[in-house]
């Protein structure tokens, strides 16, 4: 799910994306007209031709149809628009109103949305004010009571923060008021300020290094964040910035704290947390009373974040960010540039310090500009040199002078300092500058550090800019895409038009999925884009996306690029999304339909966020969309599968047809000249006194052998034991001696066609060759006809005893002295062929 300087996206796994392009000028939409799309590479080394735009691919991460599992959840859409669903209500309807595919928003002040959220949150905290001073209640908020909902510490699949036991109760810590906890509370004294913050038991020291690094423009905490209060009513209403929009939330004054006021209090020294090992401490019970009181008074008595002083602004801002996110834990973790851009609409991204080229010009063009410009934060990642591993800090201040660049850093913790050159006790202090830079020692956290020092133990820089509200305009869009398995750039693109030369910068961004985390699935998101100016022959980039070098793309919500002085003309963004999958995560629709009964609510209150931030980009329509052409891509499959099938066993059918008909073939070939050699050796030619008779030749050469006859040979044994053998010779022999020619050598008119020579054998029917005339007799290519009609009345029986075929009777004038010595016929059968070989 992703966003460009004003959109965002959502992917199969869908994925959401914001695009907003933010400039000194108004940036109208343009019309999408197809810009020349060459290929290109994307390697580091400066520009190149433009990307062909391939259309997706369609193999795609499998997808998870959250909607599907979600409208099982609730069965029915309610009808009844609440407080909760009118925002989601109206983002509906705004796309249904907008052409495109997502919510779009053009050439808007960036200063309307925020005036606009502001206005919301203050009409609603005065409305919460008259009510319940007609009750006389204090306000307590019923969607994030921290007495009665255990959930407001708890994530929806039961992690707590860091801080809190994971076997601890279902309400772990107690709960006080704002007033039951301080003796004068105050909102802010003297303003917010970086020294104020101090870190509790949560892992949000990400968003209390943003909050430190914002309280250097007082302005953005005092007047842009904190917008409305009642300290009587105890009801407090603060905007972030969050998805390309502004938002709102309204908290009450309800804090954890320490200790409640029942239970039993055990003092134990010398306490190890690792190994929870210590000495017990006796101590007088009649002072437990006033030790308790003590312990839950002060800003210290706070389990979560507190001032030192009776400020009460930071806890209440850290519950109403906690609350934005849905509770305490998912809060834990993150990069301060994230938290800066939460709470001012900057643009944030993450450096490696290691790949900075110019050290000396990133210390004139930003960091130089501190607290103008930019605001910046630092983390590290090892324990070293007094600062912590894995642990963010903020840059409060850059100096410069006297060949000196240093760096003012704040720890949230409030201490635990930097023990090198320019810590507290540095041989390196004077007088002189200490009164430069205003400093004072102590174990406050704050610290000065040298700028090669910085960038040598602070792994990590996270930097922001700042965009004035009354000279940037803003215009966004969202969409959902479709993310495929095969990188590349998609189809889908962004057009934006600048009238005039100015400066722009341009954002990809993904929906903040931290206020749903059980719900985003099992996929991560990284983010890249290209900007082309349309009409450009040469088709090269103009500029790409900035890298984030210091975190991971995936666990990056947006990427950026910043262009100074963009000529007018239309421009185009094609981007591409990777899809990076979690072998252990739960599916969207898993997690619905496993905490749809124990934690409904939870998964209710989560769901509803989940939906506003999905109906920008109408992940819903995607959705139905991909499960219609999954269904009909599965029924093409189908249909072109059964089409194979048939195929395939059709032509299979017609290899075994004409496998078993070459093998037809060449047994009858063999059959017909196995029957022309035994007619050859039969059929001799009559002695010259003989007359008329044919007379059976005795085979010459034995080593001709016929292997395939009609009719076996004639024995003596045979002709006794089957009886005598009649032949008539009919009256169409006689005539047959008539026209029609011999050919030389073969003076046998009984020859036969191959095909009739078959049959005559497969019948078992013997026939004999016509007695051969003097001339004008037919001759062997005149057919079966003559076989047939010369000798109608001749057959063979088998006895009953012996079915083999019987020798035929000499037939009538051949030499009685004169055995018919032609070689026996080989018996031939279908299963002495392979039918299945390729002859």
């Amino acid at each position: 799910m992703p966003a460009v300087s004003s959109s965002k996206l959502r992917a199969k796994n869908q994925h959401c994306l914001e695009m907003p392009t933010r400039s000194r000028k108004p940036i109208p939409r343009a019309p999408e007209p197809e810009p020349k799309k060459d290929d290109a590479n994307d390697s580091d080394s400066g520009p190149e031709e433009a990307p062909k735009v391939n259309a997706p691919t369609n193999t795609s991460p499998p997808s998870d149809y959250t909607y599907a599992a979600w409208d099982k959840f609730l069965c029915k859409v309610p009808s009844r628009i609440s407080a909760a669903t009118k925002k989601i209500v109206e983002a509906k309807e705004s796309i249904e109103q907008t052409p495109g595919e997502g919510l779009q928003s053009e050439g808007k002040n960036a200063f309307h949305s925020w005036a606009q959220a502001a206005e919301e949150c203050r009409a609603k905290v005065a409305d919460i004010v008259v009510e319940c001073q007609r009750l006389n209640q204090k306000y307590r908020d019923p969607n994030f009571d921290l007495e009665l909902n255990p959930f407001c510490v708890r994530s929806l699949d039961d992690k707590y923060p860091k801080g809190l036991p994971p076997d601890s109760a279902d309400t772990p810590v107690f709960v006080k008021r704002i007033e039951d906890v301080f003796d004068n509370p105050q909102f802010f004294v003297d303003g917010a300020s970086a020294s104020d913050v101090h870190q509790g038991a949560s892992g949000d020291c990400w968003f209390l290094a943003a909050l430190m690094a914002v309280s250097a423009k007082r302005e953005l905490i005092e007047d842009r964040l904190c917008v409305a209060r009642d300290t009587k009513v105890d009801v407090y209403g603060f905007v972030f910035y969050r998805d390309g929009e502004w938002v709102y939330e309204i908290v009450d004054g309800l804090v954890f704290v320490n200790v409640g006021d029942v239970e039993p209090l055990t003092l134990i020294k010398n306490f190890d947390p690792e190994k929870k090992t210590g000495s017990y401490v006796g101590f007088n019970r009649d002072k437990y009373e006033e030790l308790r009181v003590q312990l839950q008074r002060g800003g210290e008595a706070l389990y979560f974040s507190h001032c030192k002083s009776n400020e009460t602004w930071l806890p209440l801002i850290e519950k109403a960010y906690a609350k934005a996110h849905g509770d305490y834990y998912s809060i834990e973790g993150g990069f301060t540039s994230e938290g800066v851009e939460d709470l001012t609409g900057g643009v944030g991204v993450i450096l490696n310090s290691n790949d900075i080229m110019d050290k000396d010009r990133f210390w004139k063009e930003q960091l130089s500009q501190v607290n103008q410009k930019y605001l910046f934060g630092g983390s590290t990642s090892a324990t070293t040199m007094g600062l912590v591993g894995s642990h963010a800090y903020a840059v409060l201040q850059a100096w410069e002078g006297d060949n000196l660049r240093l760096l003012k850093i704040r720890n949230p913790w409030g201490d635990c300092e930097w023990e090198g050159d320019w810590a507290d006790g540095s041989k390196l202090w004077t007088p002189t500058m200490m009164e430069k830079l205003q400093h004072t020692f102590g174990d406050d956290g704050i610290f000065w550090i040298s700028y090669a020092d910085f960038l040598k133990h602070f792994d990590t820089i996270n930097r922001v800019r700042l965009l004035s509200t009354e000279e940037w305009r803003v215009s966004q869009c969202w969409t959902c895409v479709n993310v495929p398995w095969a990188v590349d750039f998609l189809d889908t693109k962004f057009v934006f038009t600048v009238e005039e030369k100015c400066s722009v910068v341009v954002v990809l961004c993904q929906p903040d999925d931290r206020y749903f985390w059980a719900l985003r699935g099992r996929y991560f998101y990284a983010l890249h884009f290209r900007i082309y100016k349309e009409g450009d022959e040469s088709g090269r980039w103009i500029v790409r996306s900035m890298h984030s070098s210091g975190a991971e793309p995936e666990f990056t919500r947006s990427v950026s690029a910043e262009v100074e002085d963009l000529e007018p003309g239309t421009y185009h963004v094609i981007f591409k999304v990777i899809a990076q999958r979690q072998k252990e995560a739960k599916t969207a629709s898993q997690a619905i339909m496993e905490y749809a009964r124990a934690r409904k609510e939870k998964l209710l209150a989560i769901g509803r966020k989940f939906d506003y931030a999905q109906s920008k980009g109408n992940l819903r329509a995607m959705e139905e969309a991909n499960k219609k052409e999954k269904k009909q891509d599965s029924r093409d499959f189908v249909k072109a599968q059964a089409k194979r099938e048939r195929k395939l066993s059709k032509l299979q059918l017609d290899r075994s047809r004409a496998r078993k008909k070459r093998v037809q073939d060449a047994l009858l070939q063999k059959r017909l000249a196995a029957e022309e050699e035994r007619k050859a050796n039969e059929e001799k030619p009559a002695d010259a006194t003989a007359g008329e008779a044919p007379v059976a030749s005795e085979a010459s050469d034995e080593k001709t052998e016929s292997k395939t006859t009609l009719t076996p040979p004639e024995t003596e044994a045979s002709s006794q034991e089957g009886g005598e053998t009649k032949a008539t010779e009919g009256a169409s022999n006689a005539e047959g001696a008539g026209s029609g020619e011999t050919t030389a050598g073969a003076k046998d008119d009984g020859a036969v066609k191959a095909e009739d020579t078959a049959q005559s054998y497969e019948n078992q029917t013997m026939t004999q060759p016509a007695e051969p005339k003097a001339a004008g007799g037919k001759g062997a290519s005149d057919g079966q006809e003559t076989l047939v009609a010369g000798f109608k009345g001749l057959a063979v029986e088998d006895s009953a005893n012996d079915q083999r075929p019987r020798s035929r009777a000499p037939s009538p004038g051949a030499r009685s002295d004169v055995s018919d010595a032609s070689p026996a016929a080989e018996q031939m059968y279908d299963e002495d062929f392979d039918w299945n070989s390729d002859m």
